[in-house]
């Protein structure tokens, strides 16, 4: 059978075309199947991932700031009247009833709570009822008791302090298992240590609240953890023996996604944090079993393969009908010329034919091919053309188009080096204050136009979240977001100059951040001329050094003229720059000029002194009105 087969596909055309076309389909289906896989796979771990290390930030934020809150609750405790009468008088009741009214208020968050002497004996002891009880229940057969704490001495020393210990050495027949232990001075009026009054978290309340963050998405769990193993707990109905297994597993490093087989478990993909920076230093591990992770792509490997076969089929269909028109020769020839007329420059006639047919035959490919390597290139200029243009148009529509503030004319304009540019400018204006930014990325072209909308777009967010934010904190935001995106992700080493001011009133202005002299016309031929100093922004992840506030005045009638460096380097035919006197000579003859006027000067200036133009030019001029309105 094999052997017919064979010998039919050597001795028929029609055949030999069949089986190359099914072949090289099912291999370009093949290396598409993989390609799709390996980016599928990739997509999908990398969302896994991201929502992973979210979730578990969110988990840990909320046990951190639960932590918080309840020692803001034994803090407020200890400074209770009820405290101080109970420790001067001897009598519990005061406490007592204090404690058992408020501890109902925590919703079992604290189990139990009690005030002690200096020397750790109990004076007065509560837990918290069951239900919606209005007071919890005294525990008048603890008091008496000596208790030793580990917090007790950390906590005479200044504030409330936390501690994993057993509740039993708390509270006497407590069940067996460990506690946070919330530990809070209490002072005399004259600030003299007087006694303590501690509060138990149990694992249960921490527990609830893995609960309530976690919500009903039961197949991601977080394990939160101290710092030394003594508490761990997750969501309610979760003991703490299942655990065990997931956290004697090789730990990796906070933030990476991690794989994790436990013993006598199914293999989960884990991120964890970094433990928090006040005792018990609280980790956070949040895990999701594998095949739900990969769940999707099993799915989508099984529709991606119904699909190929569908395919297969089809083209094998298309093929039989395509073999029967290449019987005859000058059919084929024909068929193609038809095929490449309508534009399809992928249609081929097979070279097996001698004499003039196989001449023409040659001869047709080649033109073929030579008219569809002109239009690849054609279609590829005219792309990359299409996509340069849209950067310039996407570039020119984030600056401000009528930039107004109350109280100043505001003139602007970038003229880039290339059809993309890397300076950037914007005027953001708010209810009791506005900002200016003047930055320029290093180089210019596509790739400075990126960084430069990076570094806008987080500028934008740092001081839309808080418009009274320092220009430093400006600085640092936008440092962070460069670094990350372009030295770390992107591994290129571009960074830029950016200066962020903000108008505080009165002409008064605060700023931060190193680029190019500031320019305050004062008068007829008098310019002021402020330096900017400061680190460049995205050479290091953490906040620049050396990035200091300084400040400058504009008066009424006043200009105000912030350059990048194409203005300033902008060489004339003998290689002279402009420089910075050359500016100063022209803002001083443009004292009660307005804004527009004084930018229009300017570039004309520099455009009538410079040969060429080697780099990005921009220029922000403010007018500060005589009414300020």
């Amino acid at each position: 059978m094999f052997a017919f087969v064979a010998q039919r596909t050597r001795t028929s055309l029609r055949l030999r075309l069949l089986v190359a076309t099914v072949a090289l389909l099912a291999l370009a289906l093949a290396a598409a199947a993989a390609a799709f896989e390996r980016v599928a796979r990739s997509v999908v771990v990398d969302a896994v991932h991201s929502h992973l290390a979210a979730r578990a930030k969110e988990v840990h934020e909320a046990v951190v700031r639960f932590q918080g809150e309840r020692a803001l609750t034994v803090r407020n405790w200890a400074e209770a009247e009820a405290m101080q009468m109970s420790l001067d008088s001897g009598d519990p009741k005061f406490a007592e009833d204090y404690l058992r009214r408020t501890i109902q208020d925590q919703g079992g968050a604290i189990g139990a709570a009690a005030l002690l002497a200096p020397d750790g004996e109990i004076r007065a002891a509560v837990r918290a009822a069951p239900g919606a009880a209005p007071r919890g229940i005294a525990l008048g057969e603890m008091r008496g008791i000596v208790v030793d704490l580990p917090g007790l001495a950390r906590a005479g020393q200044g504030d409330a302090v936390a501690d994993v210990v057993p509740l039993a050495r708390l509270l006497r027949g407590a069940p067996e298992g460990n506690a946070l232990v919330l530990t809070a001075p209490v002072k005399d009026f004259a600030g003299d240590l007087c006694g303590y009054v501690v509060g138990a978290v149990t694992r249960d309340a921490l527990a609830r609240l893995l609960g309530e963050v976690s919500g009903r998405d039961g197949d991601y769990r977080p394990v939160v953890a101290d710092a030394a193993g003594a508490l761990t707990f997750s969501t309610p109905g979760i003991d703490a023996a299942a655990l065990a297994p997931v956290l004697a597993a090789p730990a990796g490093a906070p933030g990476t996604l991690e794989r994790l087989e436990p013993a006598g478990g199914e293999p989960a993909l884990a991120v964890r944090t970094l433990a928090a920076a006040a005792a018990p230093r609280w980790a956070t591990l949040m895990l999701v079993p594998e095949r739900v992770a990969y769940g999707k792509l099993t799915w989508l490997r099984v529709v991606l393969g119904l699909l190929y076969a569908g395919v297969l089929l089809a083209a094998a269909g298309a093929g039989v009908a395509a073999v029967r028109q290449a019987s005859r020769p000058l059919v084929d020839v024909s068929a193609s010329m038809a095929r490449v007329s309508r534009g399809d420059l992928t249609a081929r006639v097979h070279a097996e034919y001698r004499d003039e047919l196989g001449d023409l035959v040659r001869s047709f490919n080649v033109m073929v091919e030579e008219v569809a390597r002109s239009r690849d290139e054609l279609q590829r200029t005219e792309a990359l053309r299409r996509e340069v243009q849209i950067a310039h148009q996407i570039q020119t529509a984030i600056l401000p188009v009528s930039p107004a503030v109350p109280g100043y004319e505001v003139a602007a304009r970038m003229k880039p080096a290339d059809d993309v540019g890397g300076d950037l400018y914007d005027i953001l204006a708010f209810e009791d204050g506005f900002w200016v930014l003047v930055g320029d990325v290093s180089g210019h072209g596509i790739n400075s136009g990126l960084v430069m909308m990076m570094a806008q777009a987080a500028a934008y967010g740092a001081i839309a979240e808080d418009p009274r934010c320092s220009p430093r904190h400006v600085i640092a935001a936008v440092n962070r977001v460069v670094h990350e995106n372009v030295r770390r992700r992107m591994g290129r080493d571009d960074y830029l100059t950016l200066m962020a001011a903000r108008h505080v009133g009165d002409g008064r202005f605060v700023a931060a951040g190193a680029h190019q002299p500031i320019f305050v016309v004062r008068g007829p031929g008098a310019v002021e001329v402020v330096d900017s100093p400061g680190p460049w922004v995205g050479l290091t992840a953490g906040v620049p050094p050396g990035v200091t506030e300084y400040e400058f005045q504009v008066g009424p009638g006043e200009l105000l003229c912030l350059v990048t460096d194409g203005m300033l380097e902008a060489p004339a035919a003998g290689g002279e720059l402009f420089g910075e006197d050359r500016l100063a000579q022209v803002l001083g003859d443009l004292h009660g000029a307005s804004a527009p006027q004084a930018l229009g000067t300017v570039f004309s200036a520099v455009e009538a002194f410079a040969a060429s133009q080697e780099d990005d030019m921009t220029t922000v001029v403010l007018r500060r009105k005589n009414d300020d309105r």
